[in-house]
């Protein structure tokens, strides 16, 4: 089945997701997350791509960004290229980090561009990862700072509002709005599916699973699913295929 044309918009701004592949994790530790955090900096500044917001999660990640209706995908393949190479060899694995083809929707009015940066902030609060204003790896903090030099922009949105006062009421705001979304049904956390895989497989990182026979692999989350990690947090964990997990 041919996939659908991305769809483009005349504002210029766009709502991104970048996902795992088989919703795997995309960020290990803190380093993790600031080599991406940095990538995004880099080249974000260097195709003129301005960044509005962004919420990292364990294994998705939101930005909206304006200026960007020619550079998106340049974008996007210049981030995922650099992280994929720099994760890969850090952790020793190879192949597909990244699900096939980034999530986009265009944001056509102020409006809707509103609605959006309030989910984008309050993502991980919405995900039960604490409340949004305390979270690390959102851009808050921009807001806190909104007079100090850093790369997420917010000229821009204060002026929608007319003040910080009044961007800070509506981003306080606990609402239930549709904005594109990442499906994420768990059964446990992602870092105790991990303590238990770990636990069930005698290995320090997920990862060494891959270089298992498919035999041994097979044995192995044959015994995650019975204690109740899900086919797609397996598969997100570890890399290894649903069809090896669904055949175990």
């Amino acid at each position: 089945m041919a996939r659908k044309p991305r769809v483009y918009g005349n504002s210029g701004f766009y709502h991104v997701i970048l996902r795992g592949n088989n919703r795997q994790n995309l960020f290990n530790d803190i380093e993790d997350r600031r080599f991406f955090l940095g990538k995004l900096k880099k080249y974000s500044k260097e195709l003129g791509i301005a960044v509005h917001a962004y919420c990292l999660m364990g294994n998705h990640v939101h930005i909206l960004i304006g200026n960007a209706e020619k550079n998106m995908s340049l974008l996007v393949q210049k981030i995922a290229n650099s992280y994929v190479y720099y994760f890969n060899r850090k952790y020793d694995r190879s192949g597909h980090l990244f699900q096939g083809r980034f999530k986009s929707e265009p944001v056509l009015d102020d409006e809707y561009f509103k609605t959006v940066y309030r989910y984008i902030l309050q993502n991980n609060e919405k995900a039960g990862l604490g409340k949004f204003d305390k979270y690390r790896w959102n851009s808050f903090y921009a807001l806190r700072n909104f007079r100090r030099k850093n790369f997420v922009e917010t000229d821009y949105v204060i002026s929608l509002f007319g003040s910080i006062k009044c961007l800070l009421d509506f981003v306080y705001q606990r609402v239930n709005q549709n904005c594109m979304e990442y499906e994420n049904k768990l059964v446990f956390t992602d870092c105790r599916a991990l303590e238990l895989i770990k636990k069930i497989c005698g290995i320090s990182s997920p990862y060494n699973l891959e270089r298992l026979s498919i035999d041994v692999q097979k044995e192995k989350c044959s015994i995650m699913k019975k204690v109740g990690i899900s086919i797609s947090q397996i598969a997100r964990i570890t890399g290894i295929s649903k069809k090896i997990i669904r055949q175990s």
